[in-house]
């Protein structure tokens, strides 16, 4: 997910709470409107395939657009003219990021825990998962690290009783914290998705939430105990590729990876503090992978091939990233008030390519010689720096 206006969805969520005269329903029950201004809403991610583009963002709203075929004779205009049609969407919460998998094969995260499919390139969705299914995972899960912690510790002697009451007092907070957590309802967000084939994929988010499907999204396995987040820091976003390397960017300076389709992990812990939104990778000539995470302030990070410690990248923008893309032999990132920087060929050095600034952006997708921008009034089209 790319990232920092996930606070501002937080919000928009937030004004319509206690409006007089309407009873609460459920957003996770409650379909999306079909709305005439949709394509000037917030949007909050983006996505292409081929020339098929997917904006996914507040109250449940998904637009699509085919890039080839002109503007459509009916659907809803953006700030540009250019026509989208609405989805068809059963849930209203905020969507966070959205994947397509093949031409046709699309899944898309968002608050509440929600996973939602399509199959038809995105003209209409079904829920496949939520938070209410996701909180039942996690307090399970917590429940059986706190018994286990307690059999091991009534099993030992005094004397290692001890030493085991500060791993066995966080055990029981994680639990009883699962357990508010749970009663507060599925109100933990998921931030990014990615799928390897049409059957295996991954969602990540707040808390340290990571599921994992290998039926195509019909059943989902918490394997959050595969990684390092003993405090349960956020995942905000997830990047793989056909070799097996995954990378999960996350709160306090963190990159978590695995080279083997997410069985094992190792945790970076890069020198920064704050948010990494994403993370984005080029090759060396031998094939080893060059890791770049970006996020919060304008920080770029990279990890060179077979290297342990990251780098710095001096940056041109002190406004976040949210999301960068790999072109040739260069990196193009995007900031949140989109300005977007580059990489040169070695990718040691950044530089502003285009310092125009416009409304606030949350993501970006490439097609063909243009860039799709998501953002505060919905998404807009850039001509791709030279």
């Amino acid at each position: 997910m790319n990232k920092p206006l996930l606070r501002v969805a937080l919000l928009v969520v937030g004004l319509g709470i206690g409006l007089p005269g309407y009873a609460f329903k459920d957003p996770l029950e409650l379909p999306a409107i079909q709305a005439p201004k949709a394509a000037k809403a917030l949007s909050l991610n983006v996505a292409s395939k081929g020339s098929q583009v997917l904006t996914v963002g507040e109250r449940g709203i998904v637009l699509k657009r085919d890039f080839s075929a002109g503007n459509a004779a009916q659907g809803v205009k953006d700030n540009e003219g250019q026509v989208w049609t609405q989805a068809k969407v059963p849930v209203s919460v905020n969507l966070t990021s959205v994947e397509f998998v093949t031409d046709s094969l699309a899944f898309v995260v968002g608050h509440d825990g929600v996973v939602l499919k399509s199959t038809d390139a995105g003209a209409s969705w079904v829920k496949v998962f939520d938070g209410i299914k996701a909180n039942q995972q996690v307090v399970a899960a917590a429940k059986k690290k706190m018994d286990d912690m307690q059999s091991r510790y009534d099993a030992a002697k005094p004397a290692d009783q001890e030493k085991m009451n500060e791993a066995l007092e966080a055990a029981v907070f994680a639990f009883e914290d699962a357990e508010a957590g749970a009663r507060f309802g599925p109100a933990r967000p998921l931030l990014d998705v990615w799928f390897k084939d049409s059957k295996t994929g991954w969602v990540v988010g707040s808390y340290g939430q990571i599921f994992e499907t290998t039926d195509g999204g019909a059943n989902w396995l918490l394997i959050a105990d595969r990684l390092d987040n003993p405090d349960f820091r956020h995942y905000n976003g997830l990047y793989g590729d056909e070799t097996g390397l995954m990378l999960i960017a996350g709160e306090a300076g963190r990159v978590y990876m695995s080279t083997d389709f997410g069985v094992t992990w190792t945790r970076f812990d890069t020198g920064y503090n704050g948010h990494f939104y994403g993370t984005v990778v080029t090759r060396n000539e031998a094939g080893q992978p060059i890791v770049f995470a970006y996020g919060f302030g304008g920080n770029i990070y990279r990890l060179g091939a077979g290297a342990q410690a990251w780098w710095k990248l001096m940056s041109p923008s002190k406004e976040s990233f949210v999301k960068g893309l790999h072109l040739g032999k260069t990196l193009l990132f995007v900031d949140q008030k989109g300005r977007l920087v580059s990489t040169d060929e070695t990718g040691t050095v950044l530089k502003m390519v285009s310092a125009a600034e416009g409304k606030p952006v949350t993501g970006m997708a490439l097609v063909g010689n243009a860039l799709i921008l998501s953002g505060q009034n919905g998404p807009r089209t850039l001509p791709l720096p030279r």
